[in-house]
């Protein structure tokens, strides 16, 4: 079982540390457990009842999170004070709540830091998370070359992008294939420098740089959280073999 502890930039929010025990309030954490507001244009049918079927999408997640300090000595209190109220951005995250989630935030107002006697004092913390979407545990699989399809999948509750990492000898190229029907044809060849696929952005990189022009078709698909996998492959165009290392975060919103 993971003790519970809550985090954000390196300060913690729930647990104990160098400082002394911290303590969220439940009724003062707000934000993160919910799905962010959502936002989106509406226009409505001039000749006909209700809207048009626009595209909606998340907001940026705000977070609003309370408690309680308690220190040994009043020193220590202090010293947590000018710790704690230092942090402009950093990663929240939270365990012992079920699975592992985490996402990238900076700070949406001041943080408060109120003594009430000498070793205990009340705290609040604002935060913005730009991007809604909580991570969490890293997903790995390796795809030998071949004609055999190997399952792909996390366990969030929203749409997962892999990253792939191929390695091996393709001297005419090799794709990528969805058992969807989606495909990502590299023809550049391919020798003692990985390839990596970003399926969020669709572009291949070799030696931390793009390489233009060796794709001739970059379907990208995503995965599904819980149990709606993909099946992924890796051929040749012409010869050779090699390896694909698919990463894949759960993702939650």
């Amino acid at each position: 079982m993971v003790a519970e502890l809550i985090t954000w930039a390196g300060r913690t929010l729930s647990g104990t540390d160098r400082f002394g025990r911290w303590v969220t309030q439940n009724d003062k954490f707000e934000g993160w457990w919910d799905s962010p507001d959502i936002k989106g244009e509406s226009a409505d049918r001039p000749n006909g009842d209700g809207e048009f079927d626009l595209p909606v999408y998340n907001q940026a997640r705000l977070i609003t999170i309370g408690g309680n300090f308690h220190a040994d000595s009043h020193e220590q209190m202090h010293e947590a004070m000018n710790f704690f109220t230092g942090a402009m951005s950093g990663r929240f995250q939270t365990s012992g709540h079920g699975s592992i989630q985490w996402a990238d935030a900076k700070r949406n107002s001041g943080v408060k830091f109120t003594p009430v006697t000498d070793t205990f004092a009340q705290w609040q913390v604002r935060l913005k998370c730009v991007d809604p979407l909580k991570y969490g545990n890293v997903n790995a699989y390796s795809i030998p070359s071949g004609s055999s399809y190997t399952t792909v999948f996390h366990r969030g509750n929203a749409v997962g992008y892999p990253t792939v990492t191929v390695s091996g000898s393709f001297p005419g190229g090799y794709v990528l294939q969805s058992s969807g029907g989606a495909e990502y044809r590299v023809t550049t060849a391919l020798g003692a420098t990985p390839h990596t696929i970003d399926m969020s952005t669709g572009l291949l990189v070799r030696n931390g740089s793009v390489v233009s022009g060796g794709v001739t078709r970059a379907d990208l698909w995503r995965i599904q959280g819980g149990s709606l996998a993909t099946d992924m492959r890796l051929q040749p165009i012409t010869t050779g073999s090699g390896t694909a290392a698919v990463t894949l975060l759960d993702t939650y919103i």
